[in-house]
């Protein structure tokens, strides 16, 4: 008796493996990033000083780490990406140095900084193709968290944050028993007088926690309207903590004195804010059912 013909085992194709960049492809990054550091390297130090100047964008110097990091992770599956449709980089390249030309004309920074931004995705479609670009959109317009904005943002916001977080604050304390009086940034307790200047106007904890609700919509497993849920969420959660925090103020003002709301403790309760904050975006994303990162991270 002939022994069963053997069933062919199935075997998997091997993967292609990607061709190493060729040398017009190293020759177009040089020239890119000669074109970026020479086009924009005057605007990009000014940027790295606000950064440790500028109380309100601290957080700038983490934002391209992140964004690196971010493609870093994808690099495996961008090199399966087909490269095509290149020519889709110059509008975006043309439109980014029109913006910045336009700015420095003007003595404005920060619409180069949306200029550079432009011009980076750009050249990532003319360097490595629209699938590419498109795949790297969101590390890309990340980097808008690190454009300072400086006295626009301010001077727009900052007054009516000021007036709201004393008003939130104050409303807090009355409701755990305070006499709260409230005029206009100044909170009076007995014993205690309160006010709310600039830098408790909690706009320091809008900007850094909108940055850390992008980077935390893009990453978890969820439909878009629970991202742009969760990315909305940011703004009223640290308006919420920032309240807190004037509420906590007047509450050791007039049971410790002003020594206790202030100095150190005033310093640490900035702190505070970023932390409730943050608790309260998990809690935001719990409530949606939103516990888990992508499949593809």
């Amino acid at each position: 008796m002939q022994p069963p013909p053997q069933q062919a085992e199935c075997v998997k194709p091997p993967l292609e493996t990607p061709a190493p960049p060729s040398f017009l492809a190293v020759a177009g990054l040089v020239v890119a990033a000669a074109l970026v550091l020479g086009c924009f390297g005057g605007y990009i130090g000014w940027m790295v000083q606000r950064w440790w100047k500028d109380e309100y964008y601290g957080h700038g110097v983490f934002i391209p780490m992140i964004s690196a990091y971010l493609i870093y992770r994808q690099a495996s599956a961008l090199k399966l990406l087909p490269r095509e449709r290149f020519g889709w980089g110059l509008p975006f390249i043309v439109v980014g140095l029109l913006l910045h030309i336009a700015a420095s004309l003007r003595d404005v920074n920060f619409p180069s900084g949306f200029g550079l931004v432009l011009t980076i995705f750009g050249l990532t479609a003319w360097l490595w193709g629209w699938q590419v670009a498109r795949a790297t959109a969101f590390p890309v317009g990340f980097m808008l968290f690190m454009v300072p904005l400086g006295r626009l943002l301010v001077d727009r916001v900052g007054q009516p944050m000021q007036l709201f977080a004393a008003e939130l604050g104050g409303e807090m304390a009355t409701a755990l028993g305070l006499r709260a009086v409230i005029e206009g940034t100044t909170i009076h307790v007995p014993g205690y007088t309160f006010s709310v200047v600039a830098a408790c106007s909690g706009l320091k904890s809008v900007i850094a926690m909108t940055a850390l609700a992008a980077l935390y919509a893009y990453l978890v497993d969820a439909s878009w309207w629970k991202r742009l849920v969760i990315f909305a969420g940011a703004i009223p959660v640290a308006l919420v903590a920032n309240g807190v925090r004037v509420m906590v103020a007047l509450v050791l003002g007039q049971a410790l004195g002003p020594g206790a709301a202030e100095g150190y403790t005033h310093s640490f309760s900035g702190t505070l804010v970023f932390i409730l904050a943050f608790l309260g975006l998990a809690a935001l994303g719990g409530i949606l059912r939103c516990n888990r990162l992508r499949p593809d991270w």
